[in-house]
């Protein structure tokens, strides 16, 4: 009697532990923050590389203070920001290859508590997995395809994602997919190690565009060239 009376409460311990070890394994928590929106004016409609968000500000929050970067192109698809004793890079299409985060200097590294990526300034979206890859009208935003939740390469980091500032293209209503800023919380204990991590971007349409500045320089070029070509055939 007694084995039958505490069975159901064995059963119900040996069940609660196996949902907390599930609970260990899946240390990744996923939140959105829809508190602001960004509109853009419409995305490229074509996967983003490390080289195509230069400008985009990283900010890396220390347990001794915050420094804030730049990303930058390294190479035909390579891009990476380097700040004092650390560094990101990434070499290929940011869906499914890995971003990498690496401490550059000192036996003992510094304590990693925050990594804050500011995609608006890259003219960088950030791209959340859709809720099912197999049906293409779950996929989120038109034009902006699957998407890639952040996930480490290393199963057993926990962090805390935040993506905020979220995007609508145009008049259009928001999605829900698209987002400007992604905040990696690593905890009190902060994190010490070298890691990398998957997480898809997307490219706002003015990506490659000339800015106005640029465009009023090039139009100067022309006119010079323009009065050049009469000077020089009024010479003639």
């Amino acid at each position: 009697m007694a084995q039958r009376k505490y069975a159901p409460m064995l059963l119900a311990g040996l069940t609660a532990a196996i949902l907390s070890i599930g609970q260990v394994q899946a240390a990744v928590i996923h939140q959105n923050d829809t508190t602001n929106t960004d509109v853009i004016p419409g995305l490229t409609g074509f996967g983003t590389t490390g080289a195509m968000m230069n400008g985009m500000t990283v900010t890396a929050v220390f347990a001794g203070g915050a420094e804030v970067a730049y990303w930058g192109a390294t190479g035909a698809s390579s891009g990476s920001v380097t700040g004092t004793g650390w560094s990101i890079s990434q070499s290929d299409s940011t869906y499914g290859n890995p971003w990498n985060f690496s401490f550059t200097v000192g036996a003992a590294p510094l304590q990693l508590m925050k990594l804050i990526f500011n995609g608006s300034t890259g003219l960088t979206v950030f791209d959340r997995t859709p809720t099912d890859v197999s049906d293409s009208s779950t996929w989120g935003t038109p034009g902006s395809a699957q998407g890639w939740d952040l996930e480490f390469t290393d199963s057993s980091i926990s962090a805390l994602v935040t993506y905020s500032d979220q995007i609508a293209i145009g008049a259009d209503p928001v999605v829900g997919d698209l987002w400007h800023t992604l905040t990696v919380d690593f905890g009190s204990n902060g994190i010490r190690q070298n890691f990398a991590f998957i997480q898809d971007t997307d490219n706002d349409s003015r990506f490659g565009v000339p800015e106005p500045a640029t465009l009023g320089l090039m139009g100067l070029a022309l006119l010079g060239l323009g009065w050049n070509r009469r000077k020089h055939n009024v010479v003639s």
